[in-house]
């Protein structure tokens, strides 16, 4: 840890982490918000604030961050691709928002590569929204209980390992992806590829057969 972050006021520590985490909870991309909490490890440690403290502030920028993504998720899409824009309005989004939208916005709290896009999703299927009020506080209260706790009690190396264990797992996740995308490929080409149409006999040949029979 770095002892010059003993002299920060903790007040700014935590409108910093909220400020980022309700950035976060946006579904902005590339939003360190462990910054904050390994300073407020430190300043825990001090004894100037509190890991309770340091948790409410966290979750509730957390919390309200992903209550505005929410809201602001039609506009926003129409600023993304076509084809973003009609996988999240699709049936099949919608559906499976209505299935497993609990479980995907509990989990997309952590998961960075899932924040964003299921964000969005809940937003424009019309997924309900007293039920992304409750699993939304319960995915930023697991988000920051569970990384703050870490970062508070071990420090520095729980994110290393983090990202170690991460780039490991990233080209695994990448062939999976891969994998899924070129069997849905494969599937819509068959399902989209015409029947092919029987050959007619010459008019000749049917005059014929008639004659005979």
């Amino acid at each position: 840890m770095l002892a010059w972050l003993d002299s920060l006021n903790p007040f700014w520590l935590h409108c910093s982490s909220f400020v980022l985490m309700f950035l976060e909870g946006m579904g902005i991309p590339g939003i360190p918000g462990f910054l904050p909490m390994l300073a407020l490890s430190e300043s825990i440690h001090a004894g100037h604030t509190t890991l309770l403290e340091a948790l409410l502030s966290g979750t509730l920028g957390n919390w309200l961050g992903s209550l505005v993504g929410y809201r602001l998720a039609a506009s926003l899409l129409s600023r993304l691709p076509i084809s973003w824009q009609g996988l999240a309005r699709s049936q099949r989004t919608a559906r499976l928002m209505a299935r497993y939208g609990g479980l995907l916005v509990v989990v997309s709290r952590t998961i960075g590569s899932l924040r964003t896009p299921v964000t969005l999703y809940a937003g424009a299927s019309g997924y309900a929204w007293p039920a992304y009020l409750g699993w939304s506080a319960v995915g930023a209260a697991v988000h920051v209980g569970v990384w703050q706790t870490l970062i508070w009690r071990f420090g520095p190396s729980i994110l290393e390992q983090f990202e170690q264990l991460q780039g490991r797992a990233l080209p695994y996740l990448v062939g999976a992806v891969v994998i899924v995308a070129a069997l849905a490929w494969w599937r819509w080409k068959r399902r989209g590829r015409p029947a092919e149409p029987q050959q007619e006999e010459p008019a000749e040949v049917l005059e014929n057969e008639r004659l005979e029979g």
